[in-house]
C-alpha cells in the first residue's frame, strides 16, 4: 500500500514538473515573439536604445523557420544559455569586412534554438535584420570541427555570417559560413 502511494505521488510530481516546464517554455516563446515584433515596429530608435530588453537585430533562417532576436555583445542577455549569442570579436554587417558569429545550443531543450541548424545546405538563405536594413546571406560552407572554444574558417571570406552549435557527433561543433550577397533598407 505504501509503495502505491509513493508511485502516485511520484507520478503527480512528474506531471506537475512537465506542466511547469511547458508553461514556462510557452511564456518564453510568447515574450520572444513580442520582442521580435517590437523590433520590427520600433520606429523610435532612441527609445529602443534606452530599453535593455530590445534586440539590436534579428536572425532569420527561413528553411528551418527560425526568427530569433539577438542582443548587443555587452548585454547580459547575450548568453548562449539564455538566447542566441553574438560571439566576442564579431563585427556587425554594417561594417566593412564584417564577421558576425552567432552561437546557440542544439538538442532538445527550450533554449536549443539551433536544434535544426544541421538541416541547412549550401545555397540556403539566411537573413540578418540590423539597423533598418536586411542583410541577405547565402550558405557557402558547412563543416564540423573540434569543439575547443574556437572557430576556424578560411580567411578569404569577406562580409560573412558564421553560425555554430554542438554537433550530434561527440566533441564536434557544426560550423556554417554564409557570404553576404545583398542588403536593402526596410
Amino acid at each position: 500500500m505504501k509503495k502505491v502511494k509513493i508511485i502516485k505521488i511520484t507520478v503527480i510530481i512528474l506531471i506537475i514538473s512537465y506542466l511547469i516546464y511547458n508553461i514556462s517554455g510557452t511564456i518564453n516563446t510568447i515574450n520572444d515573439k513580442k520582442l521580435v515584433k517590437n523590433y520590427f515596429n520600433s520606429n523610435d530608435k532612441e527609445i529602443a536604445k534606452q530599453t535593455k530588453d530590445n534586440y539590436i537585430g534579428i536572425l532569420e533562417i527561413p528553411k528551418i523557420k527560425l526568427q530569433k532576436g539577438f542582443y548587443d555583445i555587452n548585454n547580459k542577455k547575450n548568453n548562449v544559455n539564455k538566447n542566441i549569442q553574438v560571439l566576442k570579436n564579431s563585427t556587425m554587417p554594417s561594417e566593412n569586412n564584417s564577421v558576425l558569429a552567432i552561437a546557440s545550443h542544439s538538442g532538445n531543450g527550450k533554449k536549443a534554438f539551433f536544434k535544426n541548424l544541421y538541416k541547412l545546405e549550401i545555397n540556403d538563405q539566411i537573413n540578418i535584420y540590423y539597423q533598418n536594413k536586411i542583410y541577405y546571406y547565402t550558405v557557402k560552407d558547412i563543416y564540423e570541427d573540434e569543439k575547443n572554444g574556437k572557430i576556424s574558417f578560411d580567411k578569404n571570406y569577406d562580409n560573412i555570417l558564421v553560425l555554430t552549435t554542438c554537433s550530434y557527433k561527440k566533441n564536434k561543433q557544426l560550423i556554417i559560413i554564409a557570404n553576404l550577397d545583398n542588403q536593402k533598407s526596410f
